[in-house]
């Protein structure tokens, strides 16, 4: 009876329509456009949008961004330069020990123009150059050791200096002298909205080359790779600096402690959340006076992985300075990451250790 009901209305609603005539909509005494019939308006079929991988990690997105270089930028990570500022808008987040014991961060970012603010903005070590060509990503730092200078010349990485380059310095850098109070070291920002316009006046290849390929995949389970339990996660880098991370199940992430307080964007107040906690293992040494250190983030080493309340063991490789890392499981599977932004940290294997429960 009902579906009978639903037959006349829908003949009588068409009847109505053809009597009617044709719906037309005048703009003006000259034009005149044709509007679909209520039938073609209730039947017709919006069309289904096409999205994208984000590569970096992995959320779906209108744009293909596959092909676009990412940005890797040198983060000041000590006591006195906190809170950081435009890390909430980072894809990945690496933390490596530097001279005298304390650890310097570097940020992976698809979009930084997206980030109005970010800093303080720090010098660069090759090891870290060494990761960010593994992203095939444009290089932002203050500064560097001489040796990182040399590998940005001899390595042809393109990079924006802030320390060196006063051009690069009056087009987007900044100092933000309420951090004076600290050291004149502390206080070196830049605008992320500026960045593209100075990247093309200098010429940047914007994207990828052909031959290069991402390593990372991801997975909406890629939790069903661990079994051991991995809720809360202390990551020490020697005797001076640790990191530790909470698991929440609310939001499937974890969240950062550092410094006696929440790893927190100061711009945004976001506390960061991590779908990945990545740790790897590798030889580090002092090689002058003043502590700098060498990481042979080139060759293969072990390490850990963190997702969903879990902990994977896991091996990494990686055969050149271009080449991107490959993570496996023990068995030797690919190793599947989880949807989100992911930690990474970088240890020493005699004075780094990781511990989890």
């Amino acid at each position: 009876m009902k579906k009978l009901l639903l037959y006349i209305l829908m003949i009588a609603l068409i009847l109505s329509c053809t009597a009617c005539g044709q719906f037309v909509l005048h703009y003006g005494d000259d034009a005149a456009e044709e509007k679909p019939s209520i039938i073609e308006q209730i039947f017709r079929k919006e069309p289904k949008q096409t999205t994208f991988t984000a590569p970096l990690t992995g959320e779906e997105q209108t744009a293909d961004t596959s092909s676009q270089r990412p940005y890797a930028v040198m983060i000041n990570n000590i006591s006195v330069a906190q809170p950081q500022v435009g890390i909430s808008k980072a894809d990945w987040i690496y933390e490596i020990p530097a001279e005298g014991g304390i650890t310097r961060m570097m940020g992976l970012f698809s979009r930084i123009e997206d980030v109005p603010s970010v800093g303080s903005i720090r010098s660069l070590r090759p090891y870290y150059l060494s990761i960010a060509l593994s992203y095939d990503a444009i290089v932002i730092h203050g500064g560097g050791s001489e040796d990182a200078y040399s590998d940005l010349e001899t390595l042809h990485a393109d990079h924006i200096d802030g320390v060196r380059d006063s051009r690069a310095a009056a087009a987007i850098f900044y100092r933000e002298m309420s951090r004076a109070s600290a050291g004149t070291e502390h206080t070196l920002f830049f605008n992320g909205d500026k960045v593209p316009a100075l990247v093309s006046e200098y010429g940047f290849r914007t994207t990828h080359n052909s031959d290069y390929q991402s390593s990372l995949h991801f997975s909406e389970t890629a939790a069903d790779q661990g079994t051991t339990t991995a809720a809360q996660i202390c990551v020490t880098f020697n005797n001076s600096k640790t990191t530790s991370f909470t698991y929440h199940a609310d939001t499937g992430c974890y969240t950062a402690f550092q410094y006696g307080g929440d790893y927190a964007d100061g711009q945004s107040g976001e506390v960061v959340p991590f779908a990945n906690v990545l740790v790897l293992q590798t030889q580090m040494r002092a090689y002058d006076d003043y502590g700098r250190l060498e990481a042979d983030v080139v060759g293969s080493g072990s390490g850990w992985y963190f997702t969903g309340g879990k902990c994977i063991p896991i091996h990494w490789s990686r055969s050149d300075t271009y080449a991107p890392f490959v993570y496996t499981t023990e068995s030797g599977e690919p190793l599947s990451f989880a949807v989100g932004k992911t930690y990474a940290a970088v240890i020493p294997t005699d004075t780094g250790s990781v511990d989890f429960s």
